[in-house]
């Protein structure tokens, strides 16, 4: 498994558990973590989206941004079936 490849998300989001299943219905191998399940997972997510370029246009806004995959120092969010599809096109491992 690539530990550089992580889907933040929670059991409460509406969009997460269909952008997980297709990850993983597509073989693309990633750490799942759960932002609400504990403060060291919430803590860890919010660095991120408090730092992270990708999150300029809702900072200070009512949106989490979740689900969102960080791939090495890359940061997506908006992740619908078409984003990930290309995430995944991107991403390819060679076997």
């Amino acid at each position: 498994m690539k530990d550089n490849r992580v889907l933040y998300g929670s059991q409460h989001c509406p969009d997460c558990g269909p952008a997980k299943e297709f990850l993983e219905q597509n073989n693309f191998k990633f750490t799942y973590v759960d932002i609400t399940a504990n403060m060291k997972n919430l803590k860890e997510f919010l660095k991120i989206r408090d730092t992270h370029d990708v999150y300029r246009g809702i900072r200070g806004r009512a949106i989490v941004g979740i689900p969102m995959l960080k791939i090495d120092d890359e940061a997506y969010i908006a992740l619908n079936e078409e984003r990930l599809l290309e995430i995944i096109e991107k991403y390819k491992e060679v076997e």
